[in-house]
């Protein structure tokens, strides 16, 4: 029988994972991700951490790759040609109206599209922890373990590179993200509702939380330069008024809610 799961519960098994991965990323002190750096191993051939090679060990699954693989493979992500982060292909509409339309009553047939229409988002978004969540969700659903729990692993280790990146608690110490998207999916990850985004800089977006968390977390914050590195020209410019962003005005700095 093919199990029936709401669609935001879809990150349940996930926030047992999100716990683990909190602790285990705080195990070594968060650090931004040296582009430079990485950029050269990437390109390196004779380096274990040449991105083709890389890659073609995430897309099969191996589970034995480290943190530092996958910081190698999420931000070198952003020197492929792949890496198109404004484009929305229709894939990923489709797949989200599928999981909303049979989130009560999920059949087979659904299961397997689910799974297609993941798999065809992972040929242009293959670090997305939303979509990593649907494959969960889909090869559960069809009772396909080994795929299940090898996304089950990317997925985790994808939110654990992107809290190796910073504390997330400062603007000082954003996570890196590749899109707005993978911010808000990690809000998800986490269990956590938010309210309106608000770009506070050029390269750093604050996520406020709706109910403050423990220790007085009020929100995160995310580093989205990545996303402009091949488009300066979208970048947000400053005005004499202030700054504004996709014409909505921003504040440059976020005023603390007590």
């Amino acid at each position: 029988m093919i199990r029936r799961i709401h669609l935001f519960a879809l990150f349940a098994a996930s926030l047992l994972i999100g716990s683990a991965a909190t602790l285990s990323a705080q195990e070594t002190e968060p650090q931004a991700p040296d582009n430079d750096a990485i950029l050269k191993d990437i390109m390196n051939g004779q380096s274990s951490n040449y991105y083709p090679s890389l890659f073609m060990r995430y897309m099969a699954g191996d589970t034995t790759l480290t943190l530092d693989e996958y910081r190698h493979l999420y931000y070198g992500y952003a020197w492929q040609p792949e890496y198109e982060p404004f484009d929305k292909p229709e894939v990923k509409d489709k797949l989200l109206l599928l999981v909303a339309q049979t989130k009560d009553s999920l059949t087979l047939e659904n299961a397997e599209q689910i799974v297609d229409y993941a798999n065809e988002v992972m040929r242009f978004d293959p670090f997305s922890p939303g979509n990593l969540n649907f494959l969960i969700y889909g090869y559960g659903a069809i009772g396909n373990k080994v795929q299940e729990q090898i996304n089950y692993h990317r997925l985790q280790m994808i939110a654990k590179t992107i809290m190796s990146s910073g504390t997330g608690l400062k603007e000082t110490s954003p996570w890196h993200v590749l899109t707005f998207a993978h911010a808000t999916d990690m809000m998800a990850y986490l269990g956590q509702d938010y309210g309106t985004r608000r770009v506070v800089s050029r390269t750093t977006e604050y996520v406020p939380l709706l109910v403050r968390q423990p220790g007085g977390v009020k929100g995160y914050y995310f580093n989205f330069e990545r996303m402009y590195w091949r488009r300066p020209e979208k970048m947000p410019q400053k005005k004499p008024t202030g700054w504004e962003f996709n014409g909505i005005p921003i504040k440059k700095r976020i005023t603390p809610v007590h």
